[in-house]
């Protein structure tokens, strides 16, 4: 009798320390749910104890009630212990103090086997059931049972095996089987993964076991995929390479620390092979990436005329024909631009054959801030984006140019210029334009005007200032007619 009073004491105690404990530590109130427990328990043990007074039993007394109650108590301690127990070991003492990583099913497996235990010493020592008899007699029972389960337990051994391996954990980008995705539950019956089509994927654990399963990593960690692009036999490695390599660095998801690499990989029937290795943070991303190295190599290819070659076996039926733009249109053009009409039909002529015809995609970078520019360029279609600090200042579009500090100044870039629409350019080389064009001083003072006043209107969008300032541009004029000067040594 006096046991059965020290239980309601007993449990008050712990429900009032775990009550603290819960107030005083975030890692503690994971187990605020088992105050219930307690509490239930404490009135158990104290209508146990009311019960178990000699003047109670005098005038009520029920042994049926009370073996109900102190089995109903045993269940509830085995189940408040089995969970108290599960939290100090794997969230406390694995997770909080020695940092453990672990996977559910370890968690799982120990509670299954820790109410197992309870279950069994509750019957055999309370309800006075020969465990071992009961066993013996339900082997049949059993065989039938594993055979009823047998996928289910294959799926169990088959977790409990991928979990001692430790080669997946949560959080992994794998792929099983035609399966690929990030791994978000990992439990005793079947992983399920996330794709990244946004997907849940089912898996059981025997599939994955007899799979070959392709762990590409953690996130947080930085991923490495593998590209292959056959190239005509007509252009040589080293430009093919650096042409590769030159499109890879304009991508900003491409980690540029892990610096991607290009190798020969072999000589096919129609062309040589190449293999691309790239390196990149956001798996989820892969297809994007994917796409956007396929894209800028393609215009890289184009610009460079890297031809990727059909299977030597096609039969060409009909082949496109690209516009063809005559010598005649591109001076007719070059005359139309207000930088340009200035300069004589003879020196535009003998500049023909430096002029290139490019075609570049969107979100390519073709001037960058601070840096001296190869090329002026001279718009045929398409649209670019004039940019400062990544603040959009000017769209430009069909016939309109940009480049031409770089091109009469030979000096730096003031600001980004990026593609917004795909775009063909006329492209002139600022060296070759020096070299080719006779430069004198009434076609200096002509160019730093024009040119001063598209600076001027340039500043007062930026600036959206309601006009420009007929000083200022005539100061800047005067300073570019000298930077000309300097420039074409007249």
């Amino acid at each position: 009798m006096y046991f059965f009073f020290t239980l309601p004491v007993t449990f008050l105690a712990l429900l009032i320390l775990l009550y603290y404990l819960t107030k005083k530590s975030e890692t503690f109130r994971k187990v605020k749910p088992l105050i219930t427990f307690l509490f239930i328990l404490f009135f158990l043990s104290l209508i146990i104890s009311i019960l178990k007074l000699d003047m109670v039993s005098r005038v009520f007394h029920s042994e049926e009630l009370l073996n109900i109650l102190h089995l109903a108590t045993l269940f509830l301690i085995l189940v408040f212990s089995v969970k108290f127990l599960s939290f100090l070991l794997f969230d406390f003492l694995f997770s909080h103090k020695q940092a453990i990583k672990y996977p559910r099913l370890i968690r799982d497996i120990g509670v299954i086997i820790l109410y197992t235990i309870g279950i069994l010493l509750i019957a055999r020592y309370y309800l006075n059931i020969r465990v071992t008899e009961v066993l013996a007699s339900a082997a049949v029972l059993t065989v039938v049972i594993g055979f009823a389960l047998q996928d289910i337990l294959g799926d169990l051994f088959s977790g409990i095996a991928l979990n001692l391996e430790e080669s997946l954990n949560i959080g992994d980008w794998v792929k099983v089987a035609d399966h690929e995705g990030r791994i978000e539950q990992f439990r005793w019956r079947s992983i399920k993964i996330r794709t990244i089509d946004n997907v849940l994927v089912v898996i059981p654990n025997q599939t994955t076991a007899k799979q070959v399963v392709k762990n590409f990593g953690h996130a947080g960690e930085y991923f490495a995929l593998r590209l292959q692009i056959g190239v005509s036999y007509e252009n040589s490695p080293d430009l093919v390479i650096n042409t590769i390599l030159e499109a890879l660095d304009s991508i900003d998801l491409v980690l540029k620390k892990q610096a991607p690499q290009v190798i020969v990989d072999r000589f096919d029937d129609f062309a040589i092979v190449y293999e691309l290795k790239y390196y990149f943070e956001d798996y989820s991303k892969k297809n994007i990436i994917h796409s956007e190295i396929n894209r800028k190599v393609w215009y890289a290819f184009k610009r460079k005329n890297i031809k990727i070659p059909f299977p030597i076996r096609d039969v060409y039926i009909k082949k496109a024909v690209e516009e063809k733009i005559t010598d005649e249109d591109i001076i007719r053009i070059l005359k139309s631009n207000e930088v340009l009409t200035t300069i004589a039909e003879s020196q535009l002529k003998n500049l023909l054959e430096d002029i290139e015809i490019k075609t570049y995609g969107e979100g390519e970078v073709l001037i960058t801030e601070g840096e001296v520019g190869l090329y002026f360029f001279h718009i045929l279609s398409g649209e670019v984006e004039v940019l400062k600090n990544d603040k959009l200042i000017k769209a430009l579009g069909t016939n309109d140019y940009f480049g031409e500090f770089s091109l009469f100044t030979g000096e730096k870039t003031t600001a980004d210029v990026r593609v917004s629409r795909e775009c063909r350019v006329l492209r002139i080389s600022p060296g070759k334009f020096r070299e080719t064009v006779k430069m004198n001083e009434n076609m200096a003072r002509k160019l730093s005007e024009v040119i001063a006043i598209r600076k001027g209107k340039l500043e007062e969008f930026e600036k959206k200032e309601s006009r420009v300032d007929q000083q200022m541009i005539k100061k800047e004029s005067a300073n570019i007619f000298l930077r000309i000067k300097k420039y074409f040594s007249f």
